[in-house]
């Protein structure tokens, strides 16, 4: 697996051994023979999605190389950059649909939801005897095979929608950039189903072998790229609008033109606030995170959590205020074609603003080099589910079917065909990033959390326990209100 080349997984490794008598998590860990594949599998799956604290991780995601692994801030890093992403460019869009008051109460909200559901699953991991090491093993023992088959579904399918919403944001602004390269304008060409099928074939065949591919070693910096380039862009245009238009007097601080504080519309808020809960997907790497961290204790890794989670909250809320205040309810708009909705806050800036329109660009190159980096997680997902899926002797040809060297391309070109097609069938950037939001981190980021909460009862005297009535209706209330908001975000979708 991935996991064991990683200089941060051997440095676990070599550590693991020294640490079992003061760190739970990591001492008397048993799983039974049928499922230790799928245990190992899950590891590399999440591990490869997310990384670990070293530098130069071979799967992609991991910390910038002179932080030094497993310290606080390398651990904030990884938390942090796993929910920096160019979704940030599209909540300014929701922050002046739902009104600005009320997306930062939400924004906060979930911050705050989302710090309480990664306490609530460390707290059930230490609780265990023997206690458990990984987000996979916690929920099978928990919830059992249901819990198990629901967090591989729903891990797959956020993954996948995730990069559904990059690829087409990455396919209009290439679209776009090269409109306004051969004609000096943007925005004027419609970007027709035939002309982004051509497009989403010529990104996805670039980066097809390295999805196919057992490792994703020369793509290990890739991740850290990417989040780079979008926070770079993130201080570009927040500076662009703090010290161009601003001192121009080209803001909407009040008038008609000026984004609302609230919008009472129950259809505006239930189809864009999944779109918020998009931001903190930092729960697929924290246990991976803590098995890394040097000072390995309840105390410090719910601080890490903390104070990642707040980082997130503060550089969402910052660029889409920022991005509110100047252009108002024009921050939806098209300059150049005003009545036309711009599919992100970048639209706001012409392309004679040539450090925007180049790190558009880049923006264009390291996400579609992301791809393969968020695909593997997806393939070994999806490998994991067939392993788990009922099928009789006489049709079962899993086995066959896993062996064959090609069955990872096959997943692949299956995901990729899924996301070409649900990326033509949905025009709306910010219903794409809420679809991931609802259905895929709604489950996996809170109500599989909640029901861990729920339904474990920790043994006498294990540490962080018994749980309180109250957080159990508290996770209660979780779990309705999460399945609340998929549900009034379903509605619509149809």
């Amino acid at each position: 697996h991935t996991h064991t080349h990683t200089p941060g997984a051997q440095a676990t490794n070599a550590s693991a051994s020294t640490m079992t008598d003061t760190d739970p998590l990591l001492s008397n860990v048993s799983m039974n023979s049928g499922d230790v594949d799928d245990g190992r599998r899950m590891k590399s799956m999440v591990d490869a999605e997310n990384g670990h604290g070293a530098g130069g991780d071979s799967t992609g995601h991991g910390a910038i190389p002179w932080l030094e692994p497993g310290s606080r801030l390398a651990s904030i890093y990884v938390l942090s950059s796993m929910s920096l992403g160019v979704g940030v460019f599209v909540l300014p869009a929701v922050f002046n649909d739902i009104g600005v008051g009320v997306s930062l109460v939400v924004l906060v909200g979930f911050a705050v939801w989302s710090d309480r559901c990664q306490r609530w699953l460390l707290q059930s991991a230490l609780s265990y005897d023997p206690p458990v090491h990984s987000y996979d093993e916690l929920v099978t023992r928990t919830l059992g095979w249901l819990g198990k088959f629901m967090l591989l579904f729903f891990t797959a399918f956020s993954l996948l929608v995730g990069n559904a919403g990059h690829m087409k944001t990455v396919v209009g602004l290439l679209h776009d950039i090269m409109e306004w390269y051969v004609s000096g304008e943007y925005g004027h060409l419609e970007q027709t189903k035939g002309k982004q099928l051509v497009l989403y074939i010529g990104l996805l065949g670039a980066v097809l072998p390295y999805c196919a591919a057992k490792t994703i070693n020369s793509l290990r910096y890739i991740s850290t790229a990417s989040v780079t380039v979008v926070v770079v862009t993130c201080f570009w245009v927040t500076g662009e609008c703090l010290f161009w238009y601003w001192p121009k007097g080209q803001h909407e601080f009040s008038g008609a033109n000026a984004s609302p504080w609230a919008v009472w519309d129950l259809t505006t808020l239930v189809a864009n606030v999944p779109a918020i809960a998009f931001v903190y997907s930092s729960t697929f790497c924290m246990f991976p995170v803590y098995s890394e961290l040097k000072e390995r204790s309840y105390k410090v890794a719910t601080r890490v959590i903390s104070i990642s989670n707040c980082i997130c909250c503060l550089g969402y809320l910052v660029v889409s205020l920022i991005g509110v205040l100047t252009f108002g309810q024009h921050v939806t708009l098209e300059p150049e074609n005003p009545g036309k909705k711009a599919p992100s806050y970048l639209y706001d800036f012409p392309p004679e603003h040539y450090v925007v329109t180049f790190l558009c660009f880049l923006i264009v190159v390291v996400i579609t080099m992301l791809y393969p980096v968020i695909n593997y997680p997806y393939v070994e997902a999806v490998i994991c589910i067939i392993h788990m899926l009922p099928i009789p002797a006489a049709l079962d040809y899993r086995r066959a079917f896993l062996r064959w060297s090609g069955h990872r391309l096959v997943i692949s070109l299956v995901g990729m065909v899924l996301v070409v097609n649900l990326n033509l069938s949905m025009d709306n950037l910010v219903s794409l990033f809420g679809l991931c939001g609802a259905y895929g981190l709604g489950f996996v980021c809170y109500i599989i959390p909640s029901l861990v909460r729920l339904f474990h009862f920790p043994r006498p005297g294990a540490p962080h326990g018994p749980f309180s009535v109250a957080s159990r209706v508290l996770a209660l209330c979780s779990v309705a209100t999460m399945l609340t908001i998929i549900a009034g975000f379903t509605t619509t979708l149809f």
